[in-house]
């Protein structure tokens, strides 16, 4: 097969042998290369979609707050081997903010290495209106160390980089018709069928499954059964009853056929799915935290900081908002490494602290864990409203009201903590059991419903009885 008349359909296909379930693609301009770097955007969404290791902190420069994440990178041959490139990572600066993709070349002998070079100033000008394409496939696993990008690059006069240009400059200009030029070089194309992704991104409208299509068809089937009884899944996936006054989540996750287990992946596809009833808050992620009296000695942090409700048990309860003491348990919650001003990380070993009166870490959650955290689970939201009838077991029905939020910006997360409007609202118990404590943990970052508006780039009200 020969490279310069390759088309995109021919590397998705390559792709997708090799085991990606997507394939995404940018353009990439003359500053994309070896020395500065490919540039991925200037926001985090991109984490949300190229799978990585574990995001970590990496000092405090010239650039500010830097962390690193590192990527299972491979080369991929038309003829569909593939060869690693082991010093792959995504760098990540809040101050820009920008991520950038790093160490796709070195020791990698299929890399492209020259396509990757700086251009002399000719180079520059005779480029000016080229591009390279760069194409990932994406492996998904439930195991984390088989989850890998597949990458191709195109040169700048390939038959791919031409197909994708023209199409992409289509999209851009709002035009559905294909422009003459585009015409005489595919007559088969009637229609740009890119969707932008990620900021900087575009994957195929047919190479993917509209993920919100059948989400929003399941809810609709599920606001159609009206009344339903509280209920989960057990570990085996069975319905079980439950009787506990807070089911409404556990009754919609059990009708997606989700096993509660604590994990911080979507629910359906890449939604993550969020009940809510009017008047009350949204809890937007549980992450425990990393740090401090809580991850060192549990027992000290809930007889120091908890109540005691009853022989051998313990609570940990109250709102905690940033800046200020919560009268109950003496602790201090707050931001540090963070600009308020300019709205951004200004250090990489900062976080949201607890702090006891002494200035003691009663609990820390690093901003490298809450990226993490982030990444993984809050790239997509569907906020589902229920009612409820209060029997035995309790009854929701679900609909015909959902909120569609996309675009969850950590720095906008951030600064609504700051702002408090979102609130450390925990509830952690530990109780004496056959001579050992036994831990409940649930450490909630919520919010007012009327405010998640502020933390999403766009949100989308949906009436159920509306969808076809």
């Amino acid at each position: 097969m020969d490279p310069r008349n390759v088309r995109l359909e021919d590397i998705e296909a390559v792709m997708k042998q090799a085991g990606a379930t997507r394939v995404i693609f940018k353009q990439l301009k003359n500053n994309d290369n070896s020395k500065q770097q490919i540039y991925l955007g200037t926001n985090f969404d991109v984490i949300q979609t190229i799978p990585t290791g574990r995001i970590k902190s990496a000092g405090t420069g010239k650039k500010g707050a830097i962390f690193k994440a590192p990527v299972n990178f491979n080369w991929l041959s038309l003829d569909g081997t593939t060869e690693r490139a082991k010093g792959a990572q995504l760098i990540l600066y809040p101050k820009y903010p920008e991520v950038r993709l790093s160490g796709i070349l070195k020791g990698c002998q299929s890399a492209p290495s020259h396509l990757m070079q700086p251009p002399t100033k000719e180079e520059r000008l005779e480029r000016d209106n080229k591009y390279r394409i760069l194409i990932l496939g994406i492996v998904e696993s439930k195991q984390e160390e088989n989850r890998k990008v597949l990458a191709y690059m195109s040169s700048w006069d390939d038959a791919l980089s031409l197909e994708i240009s023209l199409k992409i400059s289509n999209l851009n200009l709002g035009d559905n018709l294909v422009s003459e030029q585009s015409a005489q070089y595919d007559p088969q194309v009637t229609q740009s069928n890119y969707l932008p992704i990620a900021s900087i991104f575009y994957e195929q409208t047919n190479s993917n499954t509209d993920s919100l299509k059948k989400l929003l068809e399941r809810l609709k089937e599920i606001y159609h059964m009206g009344k339903v009884p509280s209920q989960r899944l057990d570990k085996s996936g069975n319905v079980i009853p439950y009787k506990a006054s807070n089911g409404a989540g556990y009754t919609l996750e059990s009708l997606f056929e989700i096993t509660p287990n604590g994990r911080s992946e979507p629910d359906f596809l890449d939604w993550e799915l969020k009940s809510h009833s009017k008047g009350n808050p949204v809890t937007l992620m549980t992450p425990e935290p990393c740090m401090g009296v809580y991850q060192d000695d549990l027992y000290e942090f809930m007889t120091n900081f908890g109540r005691k409700t009853k022989e051998n048990q313990y609570y940990f309860t109250g709102m905690h908002k940033a800046n200020s003491e919560n009268e109950k348990t003496g602790l201090t919650f707050s931001v540090e490494g963070y600009d308020t001003e300019k709205k951004e990380i200004i250090d990489s070993e900062g976080g949201l602290f607890l702090r006891d009166r002494n200035g003691e870490i009663a609990a820390c959650w690093k901003f490298d864990k809450l990226i993490e955290h982030w990444k993984r689970k809050h790239a997509k939201t569907c906020f589902v409203s229920y009612s409820t009838e209060k029997c035995s077991p309790h009854q929701y029905s679900f609909g015909p009201e959902v909120r569609i939020a996309t675009g969850a910006n950590l720095n906008n997360f951030i600064d609504a903590i700051v702002n408090q409007s979102i609130y450390y609202d925990p509830g952690v118990k530990i109780e004496l059991s056959n001579g050992s404590w036994r831990p409940k943990k649930r450490n909630q970052f919520r919010i007012k419903w009327k405010d998640t508006e502020l933390i999403y780039e766009k949100t989308r009200d949906i009436n159920l009885e509306h969808v076809n």
